[in-house]
């Protein structure tokens, strides 16, 4: 027991120090190549941050467990949008956050949205059909992705403007060492600090839904945390938000590869009995998707003791979230 919670704090330690500084890092790399914040943080910081999703989800499929993979992909969204609202917090009054983000991110918050409904629609019609064993909504959610991201590119492209430095010059040699090395403790860290926290829930007293809505959604999710901490440091705000709904899009493709994995038929058919409990996740992310991109675009400047009235909206539906997944003993 004592060993799963020195790799947990050890790993955590790590995400968190490795995490805080990918963005200074992302940051230069996007300066110097011209590709801008929104872009690094949808493609490269969503894709590195979303690997300890990745692995749980795809061997939830392997494992012949395909309520742990989808609750897991759908569980993590969940958090990931309501960190947005952890971080009007830490503005300590200088928001509202998304005050601060181009519009254009509420296009890839609705990529994340179509897939997750593409997702839902699978596990609804639960067809058994498959095309080189994986479900046709699976092979919508890949379609979807890749559509997705080239939109989202050519969108940027449109918006995106050289920023320039926040700080001290940094060399693009230097910036793509040290993303690189970030990059290699988080992967790592993230894989042992998930086995430890599966460990530390199965030997606990904690119901599994209890730990699933909390430990799990919030371990899973560390990476997208610490980066995103890192990133409101520097002032790179749409590096986060990029980073967060392009997570998003990343933990929906994960189904994919799940199913791919996945020997007993579509994994979106093969839940047996699971199908409304992973609906309830899936729809709950739906909502907080919605309502930051409802912020987004109405530009409000109202605060509540010093925190966006948006995300005060989205601290309330991540509560509501969450006692209906603990009440209903969904397990993520």
């Amino acid at each position: 027991m004592i060993w799963h919670w020195l790799f947990f704090l050890l790993s955590s330690t790590a995400i968190i120090l490795a995490g805080i500084r990918l963005a200074p890092f992302g940051e230069a790399i996007g300066r110097h190549t011209g590709i801008g914040q929104g872009w690094i943080g949808l493609l490269f910081l969503a894709t590195l941050t979303s690997i300890p999703e990745m692995t749980t989800t795809v061997t939830g499929g392997l494992i012949d467990a395909p309520n742990i993979a989808l609750g897991n992909a759908f569980g993590s969204n969940l958090f990931n949008v309501v960190i947005i609202a952890v971080l009007d917090v830490l503005l300590l009054g200088k928001g509202p956050f998304l005050l601060k983000v181009r519009t254009y991110h509420v296009l890839s918050a609705s990529v994340a949205v179509l897939l997750t409904l593409f997702a839902a629609l699978g596990m609804v019609i639960g067809s058994p059909m498959t095309w080189l064993g994986i479900s046709p909504f699976s092979w919508l959610i890949l379609v979807g992705y890749v559509a997705g991201v080239f939109l989202l590119f050519h969108e940027e492209k449109k918006q995106v403007e050289i920023e320039e430095a926040t700080s001290e010059p940094m060399t693009l040699q230097k910036a793509i060492l040290g993303f690189a090395i970030c990059a290699v403790v988080v992967i790592i860290s993230g894989i042992f600090l998930i086995r430890s926290s599966k460990a530390i829930s199965l030997s606990t007293g904690l119901s599994a839904s209890f730990m699933g809505a909390f430990l799990v959604a919030i371990v899973t999710s560390l990476p997208e945390l610490a980066t995103s901490i890192g990133a409101l440091r520097i002032g790179a705000y749409d590096m986060i938000v990029g980073n967060l709904f392009g997570s998003n899009m990343f933990n929906i493709l994960t189904i994919f590869f799940a199913d791919s994995a996945f020997r007993s038929g579509s994994i979106l058919s093969g839940l047996r009995g699971g199908e409304t409990d992973q609906l309830i996740v899936a729809l709950c992310g739906i909502v907080l998707a919605i309502i930051a991109m409802i912020s987004i675009g109405a530009r409000s400047r109202r605060k509540v003791f010093g925190v966006g009235v948006d995300s005060v909206f989205l601290w309330l539906a991540y509560l509501g979230a969450t006692v209906l997944i603990i009440s209903r003993g969904i397990q993520l």
